[in-house]
Protein backbone atom coordinates (compact mmCIF):
# COMPACT_ATOMS: atom_id res chain seq x y z
CA UNK A 1 0.00 0.00 0.00
CA UNK A 2 1.44 3.36 -0.98
CA UNK A 3 1.86 6.09 1.56
CA UNK A 4 0.58 9.64 1.06
CA UNK A 5 3.84 10.98 -0.41
CA UNK A 6 4.09 8.11 -2.93
CA UNK A 7 0.46 8.68 -3.95
CA UNK A 8 1.08 12.41 -4.51
CA UNK A 9 4.23 11.69 -6.53
CA UNK A 10 2.42 9.11 -8.67
CA UNK A 11 -0.51 11.50 -9.25
CA UNK A 12 1.88 14.28 -10.29
CA UNK A 13 3.78 11.92 -12.61
CA UNK A 14 0.58 10.69 -14.30
CA UNK A 15 -0.80 14.21 -14.70
CA UNK A 16 2.35 15.74 -16.18
CA UNK A 17 3.15 12.86 -18.54
CA UNK A 18 -0.51 12.61 -19.59
CA UNK A 19 -1.00 16.35 -20.13
CA UNK A 20 2.31 17.59 -21.56
CA UNK A 21 4.90 16.37 -24.08
CA UNK A 22 7.52 15.91 -21.34
CA UNK A 23 8.89 13.02 -19.33
CA UNK A 24 9.28 13.06 -15.59
CA UNK A 25 12.93 12.83 -14.63
CA UNK A 26 12.16 12.99 -10.91
CA UNK A 27 9.55 14.17 -8.41
CA UNK A 28 10.21 14.78 -4.73
CA UNK A 29 8.06 16.09 -1.91
CA UNK A 30 10.26 17.40 0.89
CA UNK A 31 9.63 19.05 4.17
CA UNK A 32 11.90 22.02 4.81
CA UNK A 33 11.20 23.22 8.31
CA UNK A 34 7.48 23.84 8.43
CA UNK A 35 7.19 24.19 4.65
CA UNK A 36 6.64 21.49 2.05
CA UNK A 37 8.34 21.72 -1.34
CA UNK A 38 7.18 19.74 -4.36
CA UNK A 39 10.06 19.51 -6.85
CA UNK A 40 9.21 18.32 -10.34
CA UNK A 41 12.00 17.78 -12.87
CA UNK A 42 10.85 17.47 -16.48
CA UNK A 43 12.81 16.28 -19.49
CA UNK A 44 12.43 15.66 -23.21
CA UNK A 45 14.68 14.44 -26.03
CA UNK A 46 14.88 18.04 -27.32
CA UNK A 47 15.69 19.50 -23.91
CA UNK A 48 13.62 21.77 -21.68
CA UNK A 49 13.27 25.55 -21.75
CA UNK A 50 12.18 28.02 -19.09
CA UNK A 51 8.89 28.39 -21.02
CA UNK A 52 8.36 24.61 -20.81
CA UNK A 53 8.85 24.71 -17.04
CA UNK A 54 6.49 27.66 -16.73
CA UNK A 55 3.80 25.89 -18.78
CA UNK A 56 4.02 22.73 -16.65
CA UNK A 57 4.12 24.76 -13.44
CA UNK A 58 0.89 26.63 -14.31
CA UNK A 59 -0.97 23.49 -15.38
CA UNK A 60 0.24 21.42 -12.45
CA UNK A 61 -0.51 24.19 -9.97
CA UNK A 62 -4.11 24.41 -11.22
CA UNK A 63 -4.45 20.62 -11.07
CA UNK A 64 -3.10 20.41 -7.52
CA UNK A 65 -5.26 23.33 -6.33
CA UNK A 66 -8.37 21.76 -7.87
CA UNK A 67 -7.82 18.31 -6.34
CA UNK A 68 -6.29 19.60 -3.10
CA UNK A 69 -4.18 16.43 -2.79
CA UNK A 70 -1.38 18.05 -0.78
CA UNK A 71 -2.57 19.01 2.67
CA UNK A 72 -1.03 22.19 4.05
CA UNK A 73 0.75 24.92 2.16
CA UNK A 74 3.54 23.96 -0.23
CA UNK A 75 5.87 25.48 -2.80
CA UNK A 76 5.90 24.05 -6.33
CA UNK A 77 9.20 24.09 -8.23
CA UNK A 78 9.35 22.85 -11.83
CA UNK A 79 12.72 22.65 -13.57
CA UNK A 80 14.98 20.68 -15.86
CA UNK A 81 17.50 18.20 -14.43
CA UNK A 82 20.17 20.27 -16.18
CA UNK A 83 22.97 19.48 -18.59
CA UNK A 84 25.19 17.86 -15.95
CA UNK A 85 22.46 15.60 -14.64
CA UNK A 86 22.78 12.35 -12.75
CA UNK A 87 21.96 9.47 -15.07
CA UNK A 88 19.04 7.74 -13.35
CA UNK A 89 16.79 6.29 -16.00
CA UNK A 90 17.49 3.93 -18.86
CA UNK A 91 16.74 6.77 -21.30
CA UNK A 92 19.37 8.97 -19.60
CA UNK A 93 22.04 6.37 -20.34
CA UNK A 94 20.76 5.87 -23.90
CA UNK A 95 20.88 9.63 -24.59
CA UNK A 96 24.44 9.89 -23.26
CA UNK A 97 26.04 7.18 -25.41
CA UNK A 98 29.13 8.80 -26.95
CA UNK A 99 29.29 11.48 -24.27
CA UNK A 100 31.65 12.14 -21.38
CA UNK A 101 30.42 11.02 -17.95
CA UNK A 102 31.86 11.19 -14.43
CA UNK A 103 31.65 7.66 -13.07
CA UNK A 104 31.59 6.57 -9.45
CA UNK A 105 31.91 2.81 -9.39
CA UNK A 106 31.97 0.23 -6.63
CA UNK A 107 34.00 -2.75 -7.75
CA UNK A 108 35.50 -5.76 -6.06
CA UNK A 109 39.27 -5.82 -6.10
CA UNK A 110 41.36 -8.92 -6.64
CA UNK A 111 41.69 -9.14 -2.84
CA UNK A 112 37.88 -9.35 -2.50
CA UNK A 113 37.57 -5.89 -0.95
CA UNK A 114 35.06 -3.40 -2.32
CA UNK A 115 36.70 -0.28 -3.68
CA UNK A 116 35.38 2.98 -5.06
CA UNK A 117 36.65 4.40 -8.32
CA UNK A 118 35.88 7.92 -9.54
CA UNK A 119 36.94 8.96 -13.04
CA UNK A 120 35.74 10.53 -16.29
CA UNK A 121 35.15 8.29 -19.29
CA UNK A 122 33.06 8.27 -22.44
CA UNK A 123 29.98 6.02 -22.45
CA UNK A 124 30.38 3.85 -25.55
CA UNK A 125 27.52 1.41 -25.16
CA UNK A 126 24.62 0.75 -22.81
CA UNK A 127 22.35 -2.20 -22.15
CA UNK A 128 20.07 -2.59 -19.13
CA UNK A 129 22.72 -4.92 -17.64
CA UNK A 130 26.07 -3.51 -18.80
CA UNK A 131 27.98 -0.41 -19.84
CA UNK A 132 31.03 -0.05 -22.04
CA UNK A 133 33.15 2.98 -21.25
CA UNK A 134 36.27 4.34 -22.90
CA UNK A 135 38.83 5.63 -20.41
CA UNK A 136 42.10 7.30 -21.41
CA UNK A 137 43.75 3.89 -21.22
CA UNK A 138 41.22 1.23 -22.17
CA UNK A 139 37.72 0.15 -23.12
CA UNK A 140 36.00 -1.32 -20.07
CA UNK A 141 32.83 -3.38 -19.92
CA UNK A 142 31.15 -3.42 -16.53
CA UNK A 143 27.86 -4.55 -15.03
CA UNK A 144 25.49 -1.63 -14.54
CA UNK A 145 25.06 -2.80 -10.95
CA UNK A 146 28.57 -1.53 -10.07
CA UNK A 147 27.63 2.06 -11.02
CA UNK A 148 27.12 3.98 -7.79
CA UNK A 149 26.63 7.25 -9.67
CA UNK A 150 26.99 8.51 -13.23
CA UNK A 151 26.89 12.24 -13.92
CA UNK A 152 26.91 13.85 -17.35
CA UNK A 153 29.77 16.25 -18.05
CA UNK A 154 29.11 19.27 -20.26
CA UNK A 155 31.53 19.57 -23.16
CA UNK A 156 31.77 22.72 -25.25
CA UNK A 157 31.04 22.03 -28.91
CA UNK A 158 34.29 21.59 -30.86
CA UNK A 159 33.77 24.67 -33.06
CA UNK A 160 33.24 26.91 -30.01
CA UNK A 161 36.39 25.56 -28.38
CA UNK A 162 38.36 26.11 -31.60
CA UNK A 163 37.08 29.70 -31.93
CA UNK A 164 37.96 30.42 -28.32
CA UNK A 165 41.50 29.07 -28.82
CA UNK A 166 41.87 31.18 -32.00
CA UNK A 167 40.71 34.38 -30.25
CA UNK A 168 43.04 33.72 -27.35
CA UNK A 169 45.98 33.13 -29.70
CA UNK A 170 45.22 36.27 -31.80
CA UNK A 171 44.22 38.45 -28.86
Amino acid sequence: MENETERIINDVRKFVEGSFPYEIYDVTLKKLGKKKVLEVFIDSPKGVTVDDCEKVSRGLSDYLDELDIIPDAFTLEVSSPGIERILKRRVDYERHVGKLVKWTLQTEGTDGKIRNEVFDARLQEFTPETIKIQTDKELRELPLSCVKEAQAIFEFPEELSANKRRRKKNG
